[in-house]
């Protein structure tokens, strides 16, 4: 009897983490990210965008549709099941702020680009954070 119980708790424990559990990411910051760690709240991101700061990228890893349905102004779209074919255009030494729609998926694209020599990025977590006004796009642009 007590096999079982124990047995139906690691199988509920199980079916938890594996489908329900999604680890919150939001905030972390790579190797030489600090100086992004200020843009971590969204008054600060939305100050980021009203400006022209080249060198610092805003990057959505969700997918292409979920994109054109609304970003953060000024953001670019990587999806992160496209990563692999795209990194070659990110330069490197940009800042990147990333976010998708669970925080898991900009993580993923950002241990790929740390595999790939990118040490400056933000994972700012997900987007419902974004409370301003969003941008509704019908193209997209690499």
């Amino acid at each position: 009897m007590l096999l079982l119980i124990v047995s139906i708790v690691a199988i509920v424990f199980g079916i938890y983490w594996y489908f329900i559990h999604v680890p919150d990411y939001t905030g972390y910051i790579s190797v030489d990210g600090g100086e992004l760690k200020k843009y971590s709240k969204p008054e600060e991101l939305l100050a980021l965008t009203q400006q022209s700061i080249n060198d610092i990228w805003i990057v959505d890893t969700r997918e292409n549709e979920y994109f054109l349905m609304g970003h953060v102004p000024t953001a670019m779209n990587y999806p992160h099941d496209e990563i692999e074919n795209l990194y070659s255009k990110i330069p490197l030494g940009t800042k990147l702020i990333l976010y998708c729609d669970l925080t898991l998926k900009s993580q993923n694209v950002i241990i790929f680009l740390e595999e790939k020599g990118h040490t400056q990025m933000l994972n700012w977590g997900k987007y419902k954070r974004w409370t301003y006004p969003e941008v509704v796009d019908e193209s997209i642009t690499f």
